[in-house]
């Protein structure tokens, strides 16, 4: 509840007498049109500027849009987007006995600096191995030096360092092609 003074009071009954009876008023005075056929003048007109619609030789109503247009407005371009293209990734090719496509995952190793992977047959141990993300083309290197056998499906196991060189984490089993040089 306000606690207002007599003052307060005072002030808030003028305010509110003197809204009842200038909002009928000017709702009065701006929904009137003069007979003679001319609008009443506007800021528009003092300073020289045309407006549309006003004259004696204005058959315009009040019905007419200041805009221009009866209609709404739309921007122009296309209504739906651009169905999405889809780009080719070219891996380069290699020599069909020195390569093997496969699926890889990663693990991560005691040593975290390591570049050292576990491959299955036919990669040969001890050699160095590119291995080739075929969905994005990304590739890092490592050497073949941990003789293990992998989980039926996947080709190469790499330290998480470099696997997430060649895709996301999530993205594990990822196809991968695998090349090697021996040395």
């Amino acid at each position: 509840m306000l606690n207002l003074d007599v003052t307060d009071r005072r002030r808030l009954v003028v305010a509110a007498a003197l809204t009842i009876v200038a909002l009928p008023a000017i709702w009065l005075f701006a929904r009137s049109e003069p007979s003679n056929g001319t609008a009443a003048p506007n800021v528009a007109a003092a300073a020289g500027v045309p407006t549309p619609g006003v004259g004696a030789a204005s058959t315009a109503g009040t019905d007419s849009n200041p805009f221009g247009s009866d209609g709404p407005i739309f921007v122009d371009g296309p209504t739906t987007p651009p169905k999405p293209v889809l780009v080719p990734i070219v891996v380069p090719a290699s020599d069909p006995g020195k390569s093997v496509v496969g699926t890889a995952t990663y693990k991560t190793p005691d040593d975290p600096e390591t570049t050292t992977c576990s491959a299955t047959n036919p990669v040969p141990y001890n050699a160095t191995l590119i291995v080739t993300n075929v969905n994005n083309g990304r590739w890092t290197t490592c050497v073949n030096r941990t003789p293990r056998v992998l989980p039926q499906g996947l080709t190469i196991e790499l330290p998480t360092q470099l696997f997430a060189q060649i895709a996301q984490l999530i993205d594990a089993p990822a196809p991968v092609r695998i090349s090697w040089t021996t040395g």
